[in-house]
């Protein structure tokens, strides 16, 4: 995807997002990272809410759901394409900052998506070997608030070098669970039925009747 791409689902999310929903790219990309890598499929009902804390917006026309939805689904190919066939190029969307000593990469909105999407995908509490344990745990030590005192604790090189095994650690815990296949995860529904009428539970922001209805 290109940084076109990027900024207008960064213009989205923080336009059409709350306090609890995902509100940048980085932390989309990171989102979709955990989604594909899990051992099982999430249907979109389920990611797509996931990703607006269950909050989905009213979006001002069918077409601007549309559009949200297909730069979406391009980020998550994206990130299932590199971490699949493409393993040792994968590279995670991370931010970054010049704080004076050049650039520093900022990975805490990469790594909460990537947490919030282990939970969605239900596998974020999973036991796992020791190294993939290894690798999720770092994943969560600089995306969760609890790892906020080992982190400011390292020196800028201990930083460096800690950032520089985020991506192997992503693709670590993909094979693994490429390894490991489980059932489909089924969608969540809710008790309120879907009326004809009302925005399809998909996402894609047309109306049910003309989307999965069909």
């Amino acid at each position: 995807m290109d940084n076109r791409g990027l900024e207008k689902l960064d213009q989205w999310l923080l336009k059409y997002g709350n306090d609890d929903s995902i509100l940048s790219a980085s932390e989309l990309d990171g989102f979709f990272a955990a989604i594909v890598s899990g051992p099982r499929q999430v249907a979109p009902a389920v990611w797509y809410s996931a990703i607006w804390a269950d909050q989905p917006p009213q979006w001002p026309s069918d077409k601007d759901g549309e559009r949200f939805m297909k730069l979406a689904v391009e980020l998550m190919s994206e990130a299932a394409y590199m971490l699949s066939e493409e393993p040792d190029d994968y590279e995670a969307i991370f931010l970054a900052d010049s704080n004076g000593k050049g650039e520093k990469l900022i990975v805490s909105e990469w790594c909460a998506g990537y947490l919030r999407g282990a939970t969605v995908a239900g596998w974020l509490e999973e036991a796992l070997p020791e190294s993939v344990a290894a690798a999720r745990a770092l994943i969560t030590l600089h995306g969760d608030e609890s790892g906020s005192a080992t982190l400011k604790a390292m020196s800028d090189a201990e930083y460096d070098a800690s950032t520089a095994l985020l991506e192997p650690a992503a693709v670590e815990l993909y094979e693994y669970w490429q390894q490991n296949l489980q059932p489909v995860l089924p969608v969540r529904r809710d008790d309120a039925k879907v009326g004809r009428n009302d925005p399809c539970t998909c996402g894609s922001g047309k109306k049910y009747k003309q989307c999965c209805m069909r």
